[in-house]
């Protein structure tokens, strides 16, 4: 009889292992469910937050441009000298390279993150314009 109990506990200590790995399973794909959530939530806070987007950038950086050429000019004018720069010696194109809102970037490396494996790979800045 005490072979028949051995044999009978090892089945039941087997079987409990065996339910293990399906609970550990459960558990990523909850965790895994709650962080694409909360890359869902981030990305529509700063859809409706962000302000400093590449279009807004560009447009801020043009009329600034506008503006400050149009004092030039004025000034240049009232001298009485020879209008010499064109607009685009007062844009900036360094400035909306690296934006502060990329909200589709930002959320596809939180997608990624949730995965536990970023793929790190080179690629260009992107131009904005």
């Amino acid at each position: 009889m005490n072979s028949f109990s051995r044999l009978i506990f090892c089945t039941i200590i087997l079987g409990l292992w065996g339910c293990q790995g399906v609970q550990q399973n459960a558990l990523k794909a909850q965790a895994l469910a709650q962080c694409n959530m909360t890359c869902v939530r981030h990305f529509e806070f700063c859809r409706q937050n962000c302000i400093n987007n590449c279009p807004n950038c560009s447009y801020m950086s043009q009329r600034v441009a506008e503006k400050n050429f149009a004092k030039y000019v004025h000034e240049k004018r009232v001298e009485g000298k020879k209008v010499m720069r064109e607009l685009n010696s007062y844009r900036d194109p360094l400035q909306c390279r690296k934006v502060t809102c990329d909200c589709l970037s930002d959320f596809a490396i939180c997608k990624k993150g949730c995965t536990g494996v970023i793929p790190k790979k080179l690629q260009a800045v992107p131009y904005c314009v």
